[in-house]
């Protein structure tokens, strides 16, 4: 008599080559010393969200700092919204190079250019004004990180950690004021400038989980998950355009004695600073910088990136 049926028994190899698939998958990978290259592109989403910055210090907006207000059209009601988020959503690119000491832990190197999403950090909307500020940012950091892995022979998770260090790049404020007949009965008066803002020295940090599949010996295509912790301090900023329109009717003209040219350098000049003294009783020199108090730019986010590894 068969008391084992074959239909259990081709099962039982079934699951029993799966088992050993599985264990040769899950199998460490001892041949993985060595250099790596790698290259990806992703995107990333606001995170860890704080206050804008006050980025009208002269007052041309009449915008109160990280807010959206709205006036209706009788001036009797205002509502305002509070304003918060991060300059850190965006495209990032990436090249790392890395070295891997043994199956389980490598170092790396990378370079990272980011290019911000256009975020608004300040609105007025009522019967005599519209007012608007965008921002952003633009760089190019370094990347320092451990890479940890079990390294696996097919789908093989990972993780990186380690520091930003922003070392080129600049925070782009876009500002634009329209005075409803600001130049008399049918004549609207348009203010439009663009501020450049530069960083201090800073440092933030990063965390990567991501999985990675070969497809052959050397090349292998990958997907993660990263978390950026950015805050950037300014060191000092700059309105690198500035102009104003009077509008008729549709038609622009040029205000003389309104554009970039004619602002002294207090009015276009910004240095931020921790401490530093300022005179109640004299006019201050418009022709040095304004010095005005230390901001910090929160570049965070979380984002998903795809990519390429080359094994050497």
């Amino acid at each position: 008599m068969n008391i084992i049926p074959k239909t259990f028994i081709l099962a039982l190899l079934a699951s029993t080559g799966y088992v050993a698939q599985a264990q040769e998958d899950l199998a460490p990978n001892t041949e993985a010393k060595g250099f790596y290259l790698r290259a990806s592109g992703g995107y990333a989403f606001e995170s860890g969200k704080t206050e804008f910055n006050n980025a009208d210090p002269n007052g041309l907006t009449g915008i109160m700092q990280s807010t959206d207000v709205t006036v209706n059209a009788d001036g009797s009601s205002v509502n305002v919204k509070s304003l918060n988020g991060t300059v850190g959503a965006g495209i990032k690119l990436n090249l790392t190079a890395g070295y891997m000491f043994n199956s389980y832990i490598g170092a790396e190197l990378g370079f990272n250019y980011f290019l911000g999403d256009d975020t608004m950090i300040g609105r007025l909307r009522s019967p005599q004004i519209n007012s608007l500020e965008n921002t952003y940012l633009e760089g190019l950091d370094i990347a320092p990180a451990i890479y940890l892995t079990p390294n696996f022979k097919k789908l093989n998770p990972y993780t990186r950690i380690g520091l930003l260090i922003p070392v080129a790049g600049k925070l782009n404020i876009e500002t634009m004021a329209r005075q409803i007949n600001g130049g008399g009965e049918g004549t609207d008066i348009m203010v439009e400038a663009k501020t450049e803002v530069k960083s201090q020295f800073s440092v933030g940090y990063f965390g990567a989980l991501g999985v990675s599949y070969p497809i052959n010996d050397q090349l292998s295509v990958f997907g993660e998950i990263e978390i950026k912790n950015l805050s950037i301090e300014s060191k000092s900023a700059e309105i690198t355009h500035y102009k104003t329109t009077a509008i008729t009717n549709g038609e622009s003209q040029l205000v003389p004695g309104q554009q970039l040219a004619d602002l002294p350098v207090y009015e276009k000049k910004f240095e931020f600073t921790d401490d530093y003294n300022q005179s109640t009783t004299t006019t201050p020199n418009q022709d040095a910088p304004r010095k005005i108090p230390t901001q910090f730019v929160n570049a965070s986010g979380t984002g998903i990136n795809l990519g390429i590894k080359y094994r050497f």
